[in-house]
């Protein structure tokens, strides 16, 4: 007579276990997902602040070449202050592709498309899914070169050319002299910073449309000394009809040519004296007026 061999007991889940640890997981996920992101923008915002750490010390380096900082744009639809400080950012290799001579146009193409990974800001333009290079705006304002689009690198900083929205003081600007670090076509000395280099703004991040990247003229190449918004902004009170605001960003979708960030409610910028200053987005535009004015003799209030 057979007798029954023992009973195999066989684990397993219900479906009402299974259930409860799948929702245990999502729980889990939904808590660490938010620490994962804001460690990720604090990293992220650490490089940005060392992008522009290095930008600031390749402009001193400039000045102590040359005895004054780079201007804003060369003459004549040329290079941008991005592409003479190349050789201080180590980039000489792209620097040497530059005939600066020559206008934006009538570069070489391995010229105007050389990429430089310090000129991105890794919160608002990941490699892997957004244009570096220029979508539209990149066209000769003389007319010369017809309405053809010459692509070129882009850039997430701008050089402060202060207050008036202009970096140059020329017919029909009303007096609008400019008043930042920067202007057009010569570079400013250290003595031109009445106010003090550490109380005046030299670079900061600069504000894109979030659906307009590469687009011009708010976003062309970093490089076309050809428009001002390419690669400068101004901010602050405007003291000049119409007396336009230029706050920080505080929308994606601005279309004007601000100081902005994709960093949580702050922007970045280096100062005269090389030191990177993390801004709040709500900072009050009177005050912001003074930091990128380098000589109005006023007392900044905190900030």
């Amino acid at each position: 007579m057979l007798r029954p061999g023992p009973r195999r007991l066989r684990w397993g889940f219900t479906l009402i276990e299974l259930l409860v640890v799948i929702a245990i997981i999502m729980l889990l996920m939904g808590l660490l997902l938010p620490a994962v992101q804001r460690v990720r923008e604090a990293a992220n915002r650490m490089i940005c602040g060392s992008n522009l750490k290095q930008i600031g010390i390749a402009l001193h380096h400039y000045e102590l070449d040359y005895g004054r900082l780079p201007p804003s744009r060369l003459w004549d639809r040329k290079a941008t202050w991005a592409v003479l400080i190349l050789p201080y950012i180590e980039e000489d290799i792209l620097f040497r592709q530059w005939d600066l001579t020559k206008s934006y146009y009538d570069q070489t193409d391995a010229a105007r498309t050389g990429i430089v990974k310090i000129y991105f800001c890794p919160t608002r333009r990941a490699p892997s899914h957004m244009p570096r290079m220029s979508i539209s705006g990149d066209i000769s304002s003389n007319g010369m070169k017809g309405w053809t689009h010459y692509p070129g690198a882009l850039g997430d900083y701008a050089a402060n050319v202060g207050t008036t929205g202009m970096d140059f003081d020329g017919p029909g600007c009303a007096g609008m002299t400019p008043d930042g670090a920067f202007e057009y076509p010569h570079g400013r000395r250290w003595a031109d910073f009445l106010d003090g280099q550490s109380n005046t703004i030299l670079v900061g991040e600069k504000h894109v449309n979030i659906d307009k990247f590469g687009v011009g003229w708010l976003d062309c190449s970093f490089y076309n000394g050809d428009y001002d918004t390419c690669s400068c902004r101004t901010g602050g009170k405007n003291k000049f009809p119409p007396f336009t605001d230029h706050p920080i960003a505080r929308s994606f979708y601005e279309e004007r040519a601000l100081f902005g960030s994709y960093h949580p409610n702050r922007c970045q910028f280096v100062f005269g004296d090389g030191s990177v200053h993390n801004l709040s987005a709500d900072i009050d535009v009177i005050t912001l007026a003074l930091l990128c004015n380098r000589s109005d003799g006023l007392v900044i209030p905190d900030y």
